[in-house]
Formats: C-alpha cells, sequence, structure tokens
C-alpha cells in the first residue's frame, strides 16, 4: 500500500493531538490519585510523599489505559479543528482528495493505538497494579518494625474490622502470637478514638485479633480488666464489595481474565465480570476507532468558528453517551441480562456505525 506525504502528515498531526489530550487527561486524574494516595500513606511509618508519588506512578499506566478512549476522541477532535481553522480540509477537498482518504491515517493510528494498549500497555497496567496493591497492603499491614529494649522486635500493625480501624503495638512473636500488646481502636466512619486495649498477650489470624489478660480503657471510664477480647478484621480489603471486584477485573491482563473467569465458575462464583472485562478490551481498538470516526463530523462542518465549536462540543457529548451506553450494558451483563460478548461489543459497534454512515451521508448523499 503506498503512504503518501498527505498521510504521513495527518498521521503525525494526530498522533501528536492524541499524546496531548493523553497527557492531559492523565495529568488530571494523578493529580487527583495522588491526594488519594496521601491519605492512604498518612500516619504510616517510613511513609512520605515519595511513596505516595510512587503508588501513583505506578498506577499511571493503568490510569492511561482507562483515559485512552477520551485521549482518542479529544485528540481527533483538535487535529480536525486544527484542520478545519487553517482551510487545509478545504484545499484537501478542492484538490479532489476524498474524505475517506484524510480519515484513513486516523482510523489506522486509532487501531494501532488499540492494539497497543491491548498486548503492551494492558500487561504493563496489571503487573504494576499488582505490585501496588502488594506493597499497599504490606505498607498498611505492618507499618514499622523496630528494635527495642533488650533486643526485642516491636511491630506497628493496621488491621481493618467491620466496624473498627485497628492499630497494634506488640513484642513480635512466632506463628502469629505476640506479647506486650497495645492495641488502638479507631471508628471506621470518623476516626474517632474509641478505646485502648493492654494485653499480656495476643493471637493475630486472617480472621481477628484475640488479647488474653488485658485491661480495657476509654475517654471517661474507668479501666475495666478482661480475660480475653476479639476482633475480627478484614482479610482482604478486595473482597469489601462487588465495586472492587469489579476494579480487580478491569485491573487484569487480558491473558489472565479467562483464567480468572474459569477459577470464579469452579469456585461456584459468576465469571460474568471477568469475560465482559476480556471482550472490552478485546473490542479497544473498536472503540478507538468509534471514536475518531465521531470526531470526524468536525471534518465536514461549516467554515465558521461557532459551528466547528458546535461540532466539537456535539463530538465530545457524543463519546459521552457513548460511554454511558457502555456502562449501562457491563452492568447488564454482570447482572446476568445479557451475555457478556454483546454488553462489551455491541455499544462501540453501534457508534462506529453510526459515525460511518454520517460520514458517508455527508461526503456521497
Amino acid at each position: 500500500m503506498h503512504i503518501s506525504r498527505l498521510d504521513l502528515y495527518i498521521f503525525k498531526l494526530t498522533l501528536f493531538g492524541i499524546l496531548v489530550a493523553a497527557g492531559g487527561v492523565c495529568l488530571s486524574i494523578i493529580l487527583v490519585d495522588i491526594v488519594e494516595q496521601l491519605r492512604n500513606v498518612s500516619g504510616v511509618a517510613n511513609a512520605n510523599t515519595f511513596t505516595a508519588l510512587r503508588f501513583t506512578l505506578m498506577r499511571t499506566p493503568g490510569i492511561l489505559e482507562l483515559a485512552l478512549p477520551f485521549a482518542v476522541l479529544v485528540g481527533s477532535i483538535v487535529t480536525f479543528m486544527r484542520l478545519a481553522r487553517s482551510s487545509e480540509i478545504v484545499a484537501m477537498r478542492a484538490s479532489g482528495v476524498s474524505t475517506w482518504r484524510f480519515l484513513s491515517p486516523v482510523a489506522v493510528l486509532a487501531a494501532l493505538v488499540g492494539l497497543f494498549a491491548i498486548f503492551i500497555l494492558g500487561p504493563s497496567a496489571a503487573r504494576l497494579n499488582l505490585a501496588y496493591e502488594t506493597q499497599l497492603q504490606a505498607l498498611s499491614a505492618v507499618a514499622t518494625t523496630k528494635t527495642g529494649e533488650g533486643g526485642r522486635t516491636m511491630m506497628w500493625i493496621k488491621d481493618r474490622g467491620p466496624d473498627l480501624q485497628i492499630t497494634v503495638s506488640a513484642e513480635a512473636g512466632s506463628a502469629g502470637q505476640y506479647s506486650n500488646v497495645t492495641l488502638l481502636a479507631f471508628s471506621k466512619t470518623d476516626s474517632r478514638f474509641v478505646a485502648r486495649y493492654d494485653a499480656k498477650t495476643a493471637r493475630r489470624t486472617d480472621q481477628s485479633w484475640t488479647l488474653f489478660n488485658g485491661v480495657k480503657s476509654s475517654i471517661g471510664t474507668q479501666a475495666t480488666p478482661f480475660e480475653t477480647l476479639s476482633f475480627p478484621i478484614l482479610k482482604d480489603r478486595l473482597d469489601d464489595s462487588q465495586k472492587n471486584k469489579d476494579a480487580t477485573a478491569r485491573a487484569m491482563s487480558i491473558w489472565d481474565l479467562p483464567r480468572a473467569a474459569r477459577d470464579a465458575e469452579a469456585a461456584g462464583g459468576s465469571p460474568q465480570r471477568y469475560w465482559l472485562q476480556f471482550h472490552r478490551k478485546l473490542a479497544l481498538p473498536i472503540a478507538l476507532l468509534s471514536m475518531a470516526m465521531i470526531a470526524a463530523v468536525l471534518s465536514l462542518s461549516g467554515d465558521r468558528f461557532g459551528q466547528r465549536a458546535i461540532m466539537a462540543a456535539a463530538a465530545i457529548a457524543a463519546g459521552l453517551l457513548v460511554y454511558f451506553v457502555n456502562d449501562i450494558s457491563g452492568a447488564l451483563a454482570t447482572a446476568g441480562y445479557a451475555p457478556s460478548w454483546i454488553a462489551a461489543w455491541c455499544p462501540p459497534l453501534a457508534a462506529l456505525f453510526i459515525a460511518l454512515a454520517t460520514v458517508s451521508y455527508r461526503e456521497d448523499g
């Protein structure tokens, strides 16, 4: 296939627009995410602003993967507005160049970006997200370990219960056994201090903390002794809600999703969310192509700036509508009302066909 100078020019112009748009979208999301990471590491020993920044950078590929459809949409809009403002579209059409001719480099670029996201960006984002979750859990579980008087190993441990946030200071033992334990309990909703528990020994399992032979102290009340007290804890923070399960499926690599779906089905759970994300990742090139074709409506808009601005706003609104419909279809598939492959493929294909039909009607009548 012959690649002309015009194809390369439009390809480079669109690539620059997509990179700028992706950088802007990612920067906006990162600025919000770093605030969340600062909140996660606040009050944790051996964690600082650089720790939060490292966590945010580890999440950046995943953020970029989610932002790609809007980056392609905005980048294509910027490209077509630039071509229209400089009257290059008018010049190309006056010289006999078809609309399909200067749309083809944009379509090829959108498809290549989709393939890059499937085979390179997605797996990289999954590995970094797994490392982020592991490091965050380790940082949250064991805040600090230090050597106290007499060479004793002292530990600070943070756990979450159904209703309480728990911070424990203890002398490390073996097999989940601790001595000289101080447990501080805080409200999970507003972080209000609830009580302090001092115990001679304690045992920690995946389900609970159990304190033996201790004293309970709280504000405004006298200390009361106890023989045994148990505090349930949450084993895996990713299992707290359906939303977090869906977030876990979105963060997985396309190569891991089929296995996760089969494992979920074998365990008696629903594999729908995993198959949904698998088909969505496969359909990503089509989704990006549909966004580029939606933006292509700008190339056939009026010559005045006001008309181009209206078309740009309409293209952005159409992109948001596709995202909304895609989200609704995903919810239907997760609930079992629609097959996963239909929920994943129908919205981007419908948007692509509508955009192509609109361009064909304006170009060929």
